[in-house]
């Protein structure tokens, strides 16, 4: 972290707060809350709270509505279709970038967190937590604190209702051999190896999630195919 100041971490715990009372149900899509109300059911003033819907609303969650408040949003299209992008375009040159500087403890960490992925076959909690941890380490292992950060928004906003492509659009066995290669890669300090497996796996999950957005999603579909070729190197096998 960069910043250590109070209200910077309170307006970051509320900003989590409120995605879980989200997630969890506890704060209704479509409803409008005020910052007043906000702030009494999560315990703070009003000034950190806004700081928490301001950071919310750049992740597309909710919708300043000036002098009223903040609408929870509903499922989205075209933010999973700009979420997947953002991913894809950060995530793969930072696995790139971890390789120059990763240690044998950072091997160690990832195959560990690796190792629980592969004792939960049956893609629970416990799964995906050691899922979104792995992720976050070699985010970190590249150095860019500030993009670990950003990117662990951007996935907990995915998986708000529920986006997870394992095992709803793909098999745990597939998702393990793509986290196989990242590791693979990183252990061998392959810099170009980790970019091209953390790419793929990135596109391959993506693929299967805009595709599964909504009934009548031809237009994000091809939204989504311009940011895959634009994001990948010519020449450069790309997951259909």
């Amino acid at each position: 972290m960069t910043s250590d100041e109070p209200g910077d971490n309170k307006s970051e715990q509320i900003a989590a707060d409120i995605r879980d009372a989200i997630r969890r149900g506890k704060l209704q899509r479509g409803v409008l809350y005020s910052a007043r109300e906000l702030g009494e059911r999560f315990g703070a003033s009003r000034t950190p709270v806004r700081e928490a819907l301001l950071r919310l609303a750049d992740l597309g969650l909710v919708k300043i509505e000036r002098n009223r408040g903040a609408r929870v949003l509903g499922p989205d299209g075209r933010g999973v279709v700009e979420l997947c992008s953002l991913r894809v375009l950060l995530e793969p040159p930072a696995a790139r970038m971890a390789t120059a500087v990763m240690t044998s403890r950072d091997d160690e960490t990832l195959a560990a967190e690796l190792q629980i992925m592969r004792e939960r076959p049956d893609a629970g909690p416990e799964y995906f937590a050691a899922d979104e941890r792995l992720h976050d380490h070699i985010l970190r292992a590249s150095g860019n604190l500030r993009l670990a950060k950003f990117v662990g928004e951007l996935r907990q906003t995915l998986a708000l209702d529920g986006r997870l492509s394992v095992p709803r659009y793909q098999p745990v066995e597939t998702a393990l051999r793509d986290h196989s290669d990242i590791v693979e890669a990183l252990r061998r300090r392959d810099g170009p190896g980790a970019e091209y497996a953390m790419r793929k796996h990135l596109l391959r999950s993506a693929d299967l999630l805009v595709a599964n957005t909504s009934e009548d999603n031809r237009g994000l579909v091809a939204e989504w195919r311009r940011w895959v070729e634009v994001t990948s190197p010519t020449g450069e096998h790309v997951p259909s």
